[in-house]
């Protein structure tokens, strides 16, 4: 396969760089390039757009890192600093949004629309309370966990989890995110909340 007709991610790679130097990156680079060729993707688009745009680059990176003698630990903190950067805009996008003073009724008008983008091919959803009070669903089984699992490498999927943590926990004052667990974290599944802070009990 050539790697001109490998897809990038136009967030991850360029937001990178400046992170690792030119080396290093080119290094990532070409693990990126080698997990893509050698994997067979899946048919529906979604899910190859999770892997082209987090799981694949993000393993890269830590395969790299762990190959140059980082422990686990302390590839996952590099990993979960530069998440922070390549996420930053995303954060302040949210943020943004969560200034509208009725952004709860917007979440709960658009949120099953919005998870879409986790189909049923990778993600085992139950769907429990969409109210004036709260959204609430759970995820069963998670792509991304299985994925890096595959890989010899499940303990990076919370570094993906806490970019939720990073973009929902800070979004608004009128949304309270309110997760407990996740599979990444030991747990059986992942919970979901966002509670309508107005009926937030004090």
């Amino acid at each position: 396969m050539n790697n001109n007709t490998i897809p990038l991610s136009k967030k991850f790679f360029p937001g990178l760089l400046p992170l690792v130097g030119q080396k290093q990156y080119e290094r990532m680079l070409n693990r990126y390039y080698d997990l893509y060729a050698n994997r067979d993707m899946p048919e529906n688009p979604i899910l190859k757009h999770h892997l082209v745009q987090g799981i694949l680059p993000g393993l890269a990176y830590y395969q790299i890192l762990r190959e140059d003698g980082k422990l686990k630990e302390s590839a996952l903190e590099k990993i979960n600093q530069a998440f922070e950067t390549i996420y930053a805009g995303n954060i302040r996008s949210f943020q943004k949004i969560g200034k509208i003073p009725f952004i709860y009724g917007i979440l709960r008008l658009y949120i099953k629309t919005a998870m879409r983008e986790y189909p049923a091919a990778g993600w085992d959803m139950d769907w429990q309370q969409v109210d004036g009070d709260a959204i609430r669903f759970r995820m069963n089984t998670c792509f991304y966990f299985n994925t890096l699992s595959g890989y010899g490498a499940p303990e990076l999927t919370a570094s993906f989890c806490r970019v939720d943590d990073l973009i929902y926990g800070s979004m608004s004052a009128h949304v309270l995110w309110q997760r407990t667990q996740t599979i990444a974290r030991g747990a059986d599944y992942c919970d979901f909340c966002f509670a309508n802070a107005k009926r937030a009990v004090k």
